[in-house]
């Protein structure tokens, strides 16, 4: 089904020269189904085992795909997946899946999955995007469903506005994110190691 073309309201801000403005579901499949022979094995992640934090590797359960091809979400090495229910979507709960047995996993139903043009598009990058803020507090906003049961559309993850600039220019930002991500933890080590070290000169003086 052809996506709507997007309008000039729809573009919320300027993109710098040689990015364009798609939709998610114009550079990769969203929500594929994967054909597995019933005994491969295959990894299966729960919504617990998917990261929130940038840079956290997602593990996995090692299956036989039989045991979790129906009733499950499907997904393949590379793929990105997103939680879409609350709390987990406002958490920002998401992960490239990487190190899948055999390539092939399943999840949990409660998962947006996105399965890049790997010609067009960095699964990296595209983690970047769905952790912004921006991203979770307007896809909150179209949240559906009632309390405490809450999803976000497919129709969010597959047609919001996603600003895709040339490739070269993807992989330099996931690096330059990489490195201030690490800048963080070693930040974030320090100022733990001054409140240990605070902790026990207290107790001295007391």
């Amino acid at each position: 089904k052809p996506l709507p073309p997007i309008q000039e309201e729809d573009r919320p801000y300027e993109l710098p020269k040689g990015w364009v403005w798609v939709r998610l579901g114009e550079i990769g499949f969203v929500n594929p189904k994967q054909n597995v022979d019933d005994e491969a094995e295959v990894s299966f992640v729960p919504m617990k085992l998917i990261p929130i934090c940038w840079g956290q590797q997602c593990t996995s359960k090692i299956t036989v795909w039989r045991e979790v091809k129906t009733g499950s979400t499907h997904f393949a090495e590379g793929d990105v997946v997103l939680a879409k229910i609350t709390p987990c979507f406002e958490n920002g709960k998401s992960a490239v899946m990487r190190g899948l047995k055999n390539g092939i996993g399943a999840g949990t139903t409660e998962l947006h999955v996105f399965h890049p043009y790997q010609e067009l598009v960095l699964s990296e990058y595209v983690l970047v995007y769905l952790k912004t803020a921006r991203f979770l507090q307007e896809g909150a906003l179209k949240m559906t469903g009632s309390v405490g049961q809450q999803r976000v559309p497919k129709s969010y993850f597959a047609e919001n506005p996603f600003p895709l600039p040339p490739l070269a220019e993807q992989h330099r930002i996931v690096a330059q994110v990489d490195t201030l991500m690490q800048l963080c933890d070693e930040l974030e080590a320090q100022l733990r190691q001054a409140r240990e070290h605070n902790q026990t000169l207290v107790q001295a003086i007391l």
